[in-house]
């Protein structure tokens, strides 16, 4: 019993100041190689997360206005304990963002909440931002200053030659106006919509189809435009270039890049949803830990990866939407979603409960939040255990378990049934055996009692009866 107490009083000392645990700073910063960039060119975002034994850090770097600058992505970086055991102090990711439109747009980098020490003590850092102004690509300006310096040195050392003087007159009557009035494509939805200042589109379609029709028009009769017309379609992104040069001789391109993506044939049933297996995976980003092997799925075979540790299989699919991700491939069918969810720097596979393992004493069927995601759970009976719930998860052993997950410190254990439960349960089983064993018993004698009886009642008439007779 005093033990019991003792490693009480050391839990809750524990508990009491790990409460006041605060997250620590990073500094986090943003560079740019211009500050200013013309419509159609591109301008590099560096993006920097410094600060000391770091294990693991994540930021997402964006623009506030992408229909006038877009572009962006994740940094992110996890330290490799075997050759980092302090951790790593900085990392840094460049980033590529396109101007769309005249404006003005902010980079920023935020924080997505997941930074942690090699002690597993949070880190995180406030968001930084950066102004990239986009101005119009003014290419007329050029020649005219040129057309103007060269008229000028004419008339300055040739006033009499009226002949070079009407040739710069001619020249400056030529239009520059190298825009497109329209642009149109068969196939697809241009994004962003048509407008003769954007010069960059793209379209997603599907494998089936082959082709697409290009047309454009310019918007000065007298400026020729070269590019359309049908193109051929692949799996992948490809890109297609409508120019445009001015009757003056000034040229704007816009570009059209089509991203195809394969449209499945053969679908397997997964739940009450229908999954389209796909063929074309040469480029998708594998899970860590995953080797290729080949798998027979709705009798087709198909590409596959499996991790020898855990033991899983993977295929990659597409949901009726069209979202494509990986599923946990298992005697021969699809058996669930493949994801992932980190807690404490480290990852999880979600698995389905098993139908066996649904009931479990104390506990009720519920769902349960973990940052932002919600999986099939139990939470306690015990209204004390209310920041407590029960999820079965898989570890990056291969191991499934029960844990139990503490809510508010996002804390994450096995799950143990108490020996005080087990106790309880031993002593029910013993108290139902001994309370059988005794009505058992207690039917026994009582069986054998009245067989006595009747034996005996019968032994003393027939001593009466043959005493009568005598």
């Amino acid at each position: 019993m005093k033990k019991i107490i003792y490693i009480f009083i050391l839990t809750a000392s524990f508990l009491l100041n790990t409460t006041n645990i605060m997250a620590a700073s990073l500094t986090a910063s943003l560079s740019s190689n211009k500050s200013t960039v013309t419509v159609g060119s591109s301008v590099k975002i560096t993006a920097k997360v410094s600060g000391s034994k770091i294990y693991i850090v994540q930021g997402n770097v964006s623009s506030n206005n992408p229909s006038v600058l877009s572009g962006g992505g994740t940094i992110y970086r996890k330290a490799d304990l075997g050759s980092e055991p302090n951790g790593f102090s900085s990392t840094s990711k460049t980033f590529t963002f396109t101007a769309q439109k005249v404006g003005t747009a902010t980079i920023s980098i935020s924080d997505t909440g997941i930074g942690l020490t090699v002690n597993d003590s949070p880190l995180s850092f406030s968001g930084k931002s950066i102004v990239i102004n986009v101005v119009e690509k003014n290419d007329s300006s050029t020649t005219n200053n040129q057309n103007s310096n060269s008229n000028t040195n004419t008339n300055n050392n040739n006033n009499s030659n009226s002949s070079n003087s009407d040739s710069s007159k001619k020249e400056e009557n030529k239009s520059n106006d190298n825009k497109l009035s329209s642009l149109t494509i068969s196939k697809g939805t241009l994004s962003p919509k048509f407008s003769a200042n954007t010069t960059s589109y793209k379209v997603d379609l599907t494998s089936d189809i082959e082709t697409v029709d290009i047309a454009a028009k310019a918007n000065d009769s007298k400026a020729k435009v070269t590019g359309t017309g049908k193109k051929d379609l692949v799996i992948g992104s490809q890109t297609y270039s409508v120019t445009v040069v001015s009757e003056s001789g000034i040229k704007k391109v816009y570009s059209i890049t089509f991203n195809v993506t394969e449209k499945p044939t053969v679908f397997t049933q997964f739940g009450d949803q229908k999954l389209g297996i796909l063929k074309d995976v040469a480029k998708i980003e594998v899970p860590e830990g995953y080797k290729e092997t080949t798998v027979t799925l709705e009798g087709e075979e198909i590409r596959g990866w499996k991790n020898d540790k855990t033991g899983l299989t993977l295929v990659y699919l597409a949901d009726e939407s069209g979202h494509k991700s990986f599923y946990i491939y298992s005697d021969g069918k699809v058996a669930n979603k493949y994801e992932l969810i980190t807690i404490a720097g480290k990852k999880y596979t979600l698995l389905d409960i098993p139908s066996d393992m649904k009931e479990q004493e104390g506990l009720k069927a519920d769902k349960v939040r973990i940052g932002d995601m919600e999986l099939d759970g139990w939470s306690y009976e015990d209204k004390n255990h209310a920041n407590y719930a029960v999820v079965y998860l898989m570890n990056e052993a291969g191991e499934k378990n029960l844990y139990s997950y503490e809510k508010t410190e996002g804390t994450l254990q096995k799950y143990v049934v108490s020996e005080e439960k087990k106790a309880n349960n031993t002593l029910t089983y013993v108290l139902a055996g001994t309370t059988a064993l005794f009505a058992l018993s207690t039917l026994g004698a009582y069986m054998m009692y009245m067989n006595f009886k009747k034996k005996s009642i019968a032994t003393i008439k027939d001593y009466y009866d043959r005493k009568n007779q005598g």
